[in-house]
């Protein structure tokens, strides 16, 4: 077990709340909505990160739903709180559905965030949840594709640590690889998972017979 497992406990009472539908809101800065993004040739893309089994590209997905989202592992709510969403709202799939989703965890601290301690706390939440990371210029680089925003800070709990403000978005990724939405932080699982289930309908109905 990872030796930062202090995301466990957190996570367990997330769970909880989230399951008795009292979603809240906690960012470390204010969010901004966000417009829907259909399809734009200027944002987001294909990237290459790692995973602990090596090399990951978003073009290993093709044919499935994919959802990015920013985060790392010592974030104290945010990230917890929007894995718990991402979960509830794969278990909402049906069994098809989900086997054609993946969840992208991108961690933005690639210098704490090891590879093994990605899989163990993706895992925790969901398989079908995939953590990668890369260095610092390749997750940066991956950011600016997609409109993501983080910056260090001081810690506020620890001196000699530091901590990220970041947005925090789920990036729904069609089955061709194009980016169609950036959906919000307070997202409720049964949004996220509708708009997953859409995009298979609109799939469905445009395969030719």
């Amino acid at each position: 077990m990872t030796s930062r497992a202090n995301w466990l406990l957190p996570s367990l009472i997330i769970m909880v709340i989230v399951s008795t539908g009292v979603l809240f809101s906690i960012m470390l800065d204010k969010p901004q909505e966000q417009p829907n993004l259909i399809k734009s040739p200027t944002i987001g893309g294909d990237f290459v990160l790692r995973n602990i089994d090596g090399r990951v590209s978003l073009e290993d997905f093709r044919g499935s739903v994919v959802i990015l989202y920013f985060g790392f592992l010592s974030c104290p709510e945010v990230c917890p709180t929007s894995m718990s969403i991402l979960t509830r709202s794969l278990e909402k799939l049906s069994p098809a559905e989900k086997n054609k989703t993946k969840a992208i965890l991108i961690s933005i601290d690639p210098q704490r965030d090891n590879f093994q301690e990605l899989l163990e706390f993706t895992n925790y939440y969901h398989p079908n949840i995939l953590g990668v990371t890369g260095t610092e210029q390749e997750v940066e680089k991956v950011a600016q594709q997609y409109g993501a925003f983080f910056e260090i800070t001081a810690s506020e709990t620890v001196d000699s640590a530091y901590a990220y403000r970041h947005s925090s978005r789920y990036y729904i990724i069609d089955q061709q690889g194009n980016l169609i939405q950036a959906m919000r932080h307070s997202t409720t699982p049964n949004e996220l998972a509708a708009r997953i289930k859409k995009l298979f309908q609109q799939s469905a109905f445009t395969e030719p017979s």
